[in-house]
């Protein structure tokens, strides 16, 4: 089936609308997010009015950098099109589980036990290193939401060969 030229600018439109529209895969755990493994991010309904419950953000993770002591992770969040970001203080230690509740989210509509996101933004070691793992979420470049987008890795694609003059015609 062949489409008309005037019409494929508005097919492209239309398709590239829906893939936006479509919502984000949730993540799997055990996720390595730089020196930290997360291991599950979740939420609790509250099912008196389908929200989601005060105090209920619970991130479990543990260190993953042999030898290193974390002082401070900063973790982003994205549940129900909400961005949070959330820092935990403390002093964790190589492959010890961490297990702590986040008074966050609390009232927003319920769309499940998982956030789509869960991400460490920065992680600070004793030593006053920060490492800022790769993030490309869907809210990288809200302003506020911690490191900014990484540039992909891949190289920019090459321009297309230049089209060929058309033959002469005999007449």
């Amino acid at each position: 089936m062949k489409i008309p030229l005037l019409a494929a600018p508005l097919l492209v439109a239309t398709v590239a609308t829906g893939a936006l529209a479509q919502t984000l895969p949730t993540e799997k755990y055990p996720y390595m997010s730089g020196p930290i493994t997360i291991t599950s991010c979740s939420v609790n309904e509250n099912k008196s009015d389908s929200t989601v419950s005060p105090n209920s953000l619970r991130i479990n993770y543990y260190v993953n950098a042999p030898n290193r002591r974390i002082t401070s992770v900063t973790f982003r969040v994205h549940y129900a099109q909400t961005p949070v970001t959330v820092t935990d203080t403390g002093s964790f230690d190589y492959k010890n589980q961490i297990t702590h509740q986040f008074n966050l989210l609390g009232g927003l509509p319920w769309t499940g036990t998982n956030p789509t996101v869960c991400r460490v933004l920065t992680a600070s070691f004793d030593d006053g290193t920060t490492v800022n793992p790769p993030y490309e979420g869907p809210d990288a470049e809200v302003p506020g939401a911690g490191a900014p987008a990484v540039p992909a890795a891949a190289p920019a694609p090459a321009a297309p060969p230049a089209m060929p003059a058309p033959a002469p015609t005999a007449s």
